[in-house]
């Protein structure tokens, strides 16, 4: 009795592996797993340690090279992970955009993108995108204001966030102009910088766009509730 509960316990572990392997591989093809990413890393090494486990009672050398092999891979992959991510240094304002916009975007990937744009220091009165022109570059405003004017009507300020993002990419005309209310710091990358990053790297595009639908929700909710309490002063 006791060898059968035993025997059913490798079963299920190998089971178990089985499940974690087919599940991580295809949340890695429906895009959302990364495959460079710790978490397919760590499954895969749960998944080749399962199996190996089971293989005690059945013992296949075959099998058992192919998860050691597995288990050893993983155990590089995650090593090179942590070794990388602990070599990337960010700035203090870049810290704030990333955790404010591209909270999802690893470090590694996240160092290549800012390193396609720059650091500015925006006058009062500075143009960032003008209504009816092409967007050509995607600004994040870290510290200062901006005015939106639509039909010379100012429509609303932006003290941070994205500025460009609605067009950057398709280049597409601005619906609005956006100046510099007060003196600022932005962070600006051309489109063509950020279509070339999309182009080699499909999970930075999949991040890219996250971020950019997230902070267009935020202000969008931002406005809402600044219109509500306008209203509810009238």
């Amino acid at each position: 009795m006791e060898y059968f509960l035993t025997d059913q316990v490798f079963n299920a572990a190998g089971l178990a592996g089985v499940v974690v392997y087919l599940g991580s591989y295809a949340l890695l093809q429906a895009g959302i797993l990364r495959g460079g990413g710790y978490t397919y890393a760590i499954l895969n090494l749960c998944a080749s340690s399962l199996v190996l486990i089971s293989l005690t009672v059945a013992f296949n050398l075959s099998s058992a090279i192919i998860q050691v092999s597995w288990i050893v891979i993983s155990l590089m992959g995650i090593a090179r992970l942590a070794w990388i991510n602990g070599h990337v240094r960010f700035s203090a304002e870049e810290e704030v955009m990333l955790q404010q916009v591209f909270t999802d975007m690893p470090r590694p990937m996240a160092r290549r993108f800012l390193n396609r744009g720059n650091w500015i220091d925006a006058a009062e009165g500075v143009i960032l995108t003008e209504e009816g022109t092409p967007v050509a570059n995607l600004y994040y405003l870290a510290d200062g204001e901006v005015q939106v004017i639509s039909g010379g009507q100012v429509i609303c300020s932006i003290t941070s966030g994205l500025i460009g993002e609605m067009n950057v990419l398709s280049g597409g005309e601005a619906s609005a102009t956006v100046c510099i209310a007060s003196p600022s710091r932005l962070f600006v990358i051309s489109g063509d910088a950020l279509r070339r990053l999309n182009a080699r790297d499909p999970d930075f595009r999949n991040l890219l766009g996250k971020g950019m639908s997230r902070d267009t929700g935020r202000k969008l909710m931002s406005a809402n509730a600044r219109w509500s309490v306008n209203t509810a002063a009238d």
